[in-house]
């Protein structure tokens, strides 16, 4: 009711040409001559005591801002109406006589008068920095007064500040009350921010100088993760949001930048985190260097050579290298085991990769042992290693081996060694899975590119034809088996294969020339023009042998099959008939016979014996 009379009062007096003016000067007269009291009676306190002080006063100036606003809305016809000269046109107009621009007056008289409501004397600035630097102490501080201090400094100065209702809280039945909004934050930046960025930066070099002697390399990023956190929530506190910046880049400094390169380098840092694999204490120090992210090389500068010496220790050791199976496993449980670590430590950093790469490639490429050993992994593996496991597990083990190969230099080596190995598995039907193979080849083409893996894929696709031509070949009225041998053919491209034909002009056998008379017969009937050169030390033979202690089903190689079959004329053949009968070097020929075998097997694989 009082609110309404007194609105009525406003109407009526208002609706006089002479007396609006007057009414309105004697509003803002009230205000400046309230605050001017209330400055004097502030005038005497100091320290924290200032800090109850502005808030009572804060909320009453609000309020009476908010209801003048009210009051003032019959002005505004006035302002179209009357042009007496007592009038100043500059706020009589229908725009200058809003509820903003009384506020605005306020603000402004407030300003210049240096009232208590906006706490301009530096007494005060001071005290709400001082304030802070309690709270970051672990001393409890009244985060509404600092609130409410806080919006008070962004109005002033403000050419057009508002006064907003809001919800105390929560909770939906609070009571409202009113809060300042400022675009351009007043004073607040020009004075209190300036005042508690200098006063931050002191505050955390003090403190880092005595956390530098107290603490521990991971109690320190405790620390600092702790800090860094506080300083966020202060700021969603009670700090304005766009000292956002500013703060963080003040605070960082201190805490990040003038400390990383001695917080990797303590004796409990980076190397220490590494050796004792504390990938915890490694995510922090990666995620509070993450915010100053030329502060990283330092840690990757940590981790290059603690791989290297990791890699040493499997490249170098003696057993290791005399075990190449052994040695290739425990290189790939390293990669995978750096690889996790720079995945989950730091994020898959692309500074951390490259320093992985370096700290591997640094050891694993001082000769050419590794792509050796590796292409080898790859034959044993392919031929049995690979035996009984899911689709899931080959595509994990073809992973890891092509992302080893990716760190050699000597990946011409390894191809050699992988493509002359692959020829054997194709031809002697020794591979146990033909899709992993296929993975195999799809991977390195990724790595490598198309025209490295090209005659890997074209003996892939040999073998695609041969099948197929072998299935037409058994459709003859042979079988497949003209003399009664069951044989198999495997037309392979001149280029593609590792494998040359013998210069030697071995002689075959009469069942050999058989099968080799009756082939070449049925596929120049399809390819006319083309010639067939056989290559007979890659063949293998199954022989059944009655001459031993007990029978044997042998399986050999061509070579020493045309050796074997000499002895179903004869009972002794001297090593010179051998020869002669098969046109095979005598050096050759040395190693495909043996005249002391003996095994308990039916079924026995015999193997050459090694050049010396």
């Amino acid at each position: 009711m009082t609110f309404m009379k007194a609105y009525s009062v406003v109407v009526q007096f208002g609706d006089q040409e002479q007396h609006s003016f007057k009414l309105y000067s004697y509003y803002k007269q009230v205000i400046s001559d309230y605050c001017k009291e209330a400055m004097v009676s502030l005038q005497p306190l100091a320290g924290e005591a200032l800090s109850p002080g502005p808030r009572k006063d804060e909320g009453i100036g609000k309020r009476e801002v908010l209801m003048l606003r009210t009051y003032s809305m019959p002005w505004r016809s006035f302002g179209t109406r009357g042009k007496g000269k007592e009038h100043d046109p500059g706020l009589l107009d229908a725009e200058g006589l809003s509820a903003g621009t009384l506020g605005k007056e306020v603000m402004i008289l407030a300003s210049q008068k240096q009232s208590f409501l906006f706490c301009l004397d530096s007494k005060c600035l001071e005290t709400m920095v001082a304030q802070v630097n309690r709270e970051r102490d672990g001393a409890e501080i009244d985060q509404d007064v600092m609130r409410r201090l806080v919006e008070m400094l962004c109005t002033v100065g403000d050419a057009g500040p508002k006064v907003v209702k809001q919800k105390d809280g929560m909770d939906k039945n609070a009571a409202d009350r009113l809060l300042w909004q400022s675009q351009a934050r007043g004073v607040y930046k020009v004075d209190f921010e300036s005042k508690l960025l200098t006063t931050s930066s002191e505050y955390y070099r003090s403190k880092v100088a005595g956390w530098t002697a107290a603490y521990s390399c991971p109690q320190f990023l405790q620390e600092i993760q702790q800090r860094l956190d506080d300083e966020e929530s202060r700021l969603s506190r009670y700090l304005d949001s766009t000292s956002e910046k500013e703060l963080k880049t003040v605070v960082q400094k201190e805490l990040i930048l003038n400390t990383a390169k001695a917080l990797v380098e303590m004796s409990t840092g980076a190397q220490a985190m590494l050796k004792n694999r504390r990938h915890d204490e490694l995510k922090l120090m990666y995620r509070i260097f993450k915010r100053e992210p030329t502060m990283l090389p330092h840690i990757i500068t940590a981790m290059e050579p603690y791989i290297e010496e990791r890699a040493k220790g499997v490249v170098e050791d003696q057993q290791m290298i005399d075990s190449p199976a052994v040695y290739t496993e425990k290189v790939l449980e390293l990669k995978k085991e750096v690889d996790e670590m720079v995945a989950s430590c730091f994020e898959g950093d692309t500074g951390f990769q490259k320093g992985r790469n370096r700290g591997l490639e640094a050891v694993l490429n001082k000769d050419t042992r590794c792509a050796k050993y590796l292409a080898l992994f790859c034959d044993l593996q392919l031929k049995k290693g690979l035996k009984g496991r899911n689709e899931e597990e080959v595509q994990t083990l073809v992973n890891q081996v092509v992302s080893l190969f990716a760190h050699l230099k000597d990946k011409d080596i390894f191809l050699d060694i992988y493509k002359s190995a692959l020829s054997r598995r194709l031809l002697n039907k020794l591979s146990i899975s033909h899709d992993a193979e296929d993975c195999f080849i799809t991977k390195l083409k990724v790595e490598c590119g198309q025209q490295s893996i090209q005659k890997l894929a074209s003996m892939f696709t040999d073998m695609a034809l041969s099948d197929q031509l072998q299935d037409e070949y058994m459709k003859n009225t042979h079988r497949g088996s003209p003399g009664g041998v069951v044989h198999e053919v495997r037309v392979l491209q001149t280029n593609a294969w590792p494998e040359k034909a013998d210069d030697a002009p071995i002689i075959p056998c009469a069942e050999m020339n058989t099968c080799i008379t009756a082939y070449e017969a049925f596929y120049h009937a399809k390819h006319n023009g083309r010639k067939l050169r056989w290559i007979y030390n890659m063949g293998s033979v199954e022989l059944k042998c009655h001459g031993l202690a007990r029978p044997h089903l042998l399986v050999v190689s061509a070579y020493q099959c045309l050796c074997l079959v000499l002895f179903n004329q004869r009972q002794q053949v001297t090593l010179r008939e051998i020869c002669e009968a098969t046109k095979l070097p005598e050096d050759e020929c040395k190693r495909q016979v043996n005249d002391k075998f003996t095994n308990e097997k039916m079924k026995v694989a015999v193997s050459l014996i090694k050049k010396e």
